[in-house]
């Protein structure tokens, strides 16, 4: 069985990225060892010795671990999209994911802008180990929206401005935010406005009349829930609560105020701010980690070892 080492290139925000770290143990993801390749102003995160049989299926892997890497660094790292290509050449393009023999000093070759490192690349190894034995990242558990949610996240820094950023992170909030049922006594109610305006919409003889009751009986099956912006504020004070804060309700007052400011930024085009922007990210970047359950570190540097 053929082996190889897998470099895949990661890009990162400006301003961020990573040096490598003296007198750390190496580290091992799914069996094999990893290693950064740090050619300013590029970086490439490298699997040694994978049989090649198994290279593409273990790309797809790293790919699925790498926004947790971003959540747990607190900056956005993507890695380079296409597929796995193979060469037996230690000259390549480095734009794309490759795979090439363990005795080959590769030199790949890019053109791009420079950025400064900043974290040390053990860090990074530890995030993806630590990704892959969480239960939110088993294949079989179908996690998707928190999939999504860390994805998102990866993506922020990559936004051109505040506005967007911010946005982004909103969205991030939304599908975190789960409402729940509505009590029992509120539920009989709509189902009774539900019953009517169907009732309302079947004798209407005015197209418009008809078409609006239509619509407002599809919409009324929403009002079953909480709303979006109720789910927030408890998505908010839940998180603030598991991390031990002194007054979780502030939090979750937060969480609801950075969602009413998308509604301004959307329908009214007011800007959002830095502080928007990082008040936001921090509070969605816990969420993640309380959804994950993997928080120990969360608002300090976990540690390299």
């Amino acid at each position: 069985m053929a082996m190889v080492n897998i470099s895949i290139p990661l890009k990162t925000a400006h301003g961020d990225g990573f040096y490598q770290a003296k007198g750390v143990a190496p580290k091992n993801l799914f069996g094999y060892r990893l290693g950064l390749k740090i050619d300013n102003p590029y970086l490439y995160l490298v699997l040694e010795n994978v049989p090649s049989e198994v290279a593409a299926e273990v790309l797809e892997k790293v790919r699925a671990l790498l926004p947790w890497a971003a959540v747990r660094l607190d900056f956005g790292i993507l890695a380079a999209k296409g597929d796995l290509r193979f060469t037996d050449a230690a000259i390549f393009d480095g734009q794309f994911p490759v795979a090439h023999g363990p005795d080959i000093t590769p030199s790949p070759i890019r053109i791009e802008s420079n950025h400064k490192t900043e974290e040390a690349d053990a860090l990074l190894f530890s995030a993806l180990v630590e990704g892959s034995e969480l239960d939110a990242f088993d294949p079989l558990k179908l996690r998707k929206k928190f999939r999504l949610a860390c994805e998102i996240f990866a993506s922020v820094d990559f936004e051109a401005s505040a506005n967007a950023q911010f946005l982004a992170l909103i969205s991030i909030l939304e599908i975190l935010a789960d409402p729940a049922p509505r009590p029992g006594q509120c539920i009989s109610i709509i189902e009774d406005a539900m019953t009517r305006m169907k009732d309302e919409a079947k004798a209407a003889g005015d197209t418009l009349i008809r078409q609006a009751l239509e619509d407002m009986h599809r919409g009324a099956e929403h009002w079953k829930k909480e709303s979006i912006r109720s789910s927030i504020r408890r998505l908010g004070t839940d998180v603030s609560r598991k991390m031990g804060d002194a007054d979780p309700a502030a939090v979750g007052r937060a969480a609801v105020n950075l969602y009413d400011k998308r509604s301004l930024v959307v329908h009214e085009g007011v800007g959002a701010s830095l502080r928007d922007v990082a008040d936001t990210r921090k509070i969605v970047r816990e969420a993640i980690a309380v959804e994950a359950d993997c928080f120990e570190h969360i608002r300090g540097r976990f540690p390299l070892a």
